[in-house]
């Protein structure tokens, strides 16, 4: 998938918030290591992480792959200090357009080391999503829906955090032949997002950066993600403004 999920904006998908398919019928892979990851603006690692994907596009529009990445959350406020080692994603939808391009599918998050990390989870961080974009030229819109439990939120009686959605508008203005300037504001409500933002009005998520394709299938972009957050951030810093660096390379099979 190109850029496919982390949000520091270059290419932003989006958080599965904008998932595109290959441009081209076939198979292809990515991969790539990022400063942080962040997803959704909230901290997924407090370090490096490393990630990698692979994708099947047909003709007809249909797609279907699979994209991982480390994540650690021992650092994050949740109260036990558990830490899930992988993020692993598996995805099918339904791509297409010219003018008007869309992009319609189903994702489903899944954890490899929850159960291990801290025994048996209620609510689960494992997560199912529906998800949908469309583009006009430079602009977009996108949307998910998590229809039940949402990565392990909780409301504030303890009951588990059920229904989250959010919208983006997006817009990329290419600089160079290589270079194009990516812009973000996304908004997330619903239990969920609730939960994680710190109130009952869920929070809103900013995004600024610069991203460069090169010919060979390498890579790279410089993003600022910034969220409204009344909540800390991981480690217990303030949800400070952070400056994402990510490198990938694209390829086909």
């Amino acid at each position: 998938m190109k850029s496919f999920k982390y949000l520091a904006v270059a290419g932003l998908v989006g958080s599965s918030a904008l998932v595109s398919a290959p441009a081209m019928a076939g198979m292809s892979g990515n991969a790539g290591v990022m400063s942080q990851y962040l997803f959704r603006g909230l901290e997924q690692s407090d370090s490096p992480s490393v990630y990698g994907g692979l994708d099947y596009a047909a003709d007809s529009g249909f797609y279907v792959g699979t994209w991982a990445a480390t994540v650690d959350f021992a650092g994050t406020p949740d109260g036990d200090g558990g830490t899930t080692g992988a993020e692993v994603d598996f995805y099918a939808g339904f791509a297409g357009g010219d003018q008007v391009t869309y992009d319609v599918g189903i994702i489903y998050y899944w954890y490899s080391e929850e159960d291990e990390a801290t025994g048996d989870s209620d609510p689960t961080n494992n997560t199912i999503e529906v998800y949908g974009a469309l583009g006009f030229g430079q602009f977009g819109i996108s949307g998910y829906y998590a229809p039940d439990t949402y990565f392990a939120a909780v409301n504030p009686d303890g009951s588990d955090a059920e229904g989250a959605y959010g919208v983006y508008l997006t817009f990329s203005q290419p600089l160079t032949d290589k270079l194009s300037f990516d812009a973000a504001v996304g908004m997330h409500k619903g239990e969920g997002n609730e939960s994680y933002g710190g109130d009952d009005s869920g929070y809103m998520e900013y995004n600024l950066g610069l991203s460069a394709a090169l010919d060979n299938g390498f890579g790279m972009s410089f993003g600022l993600v910034m969220t409204d957050r009344d909540t800390f951030g991981m480690n217990g810093n303030d949800d400070d403004p952070k400056l994402v660096v990510d490198a990938s390379y694209g390829f086909d099979l």
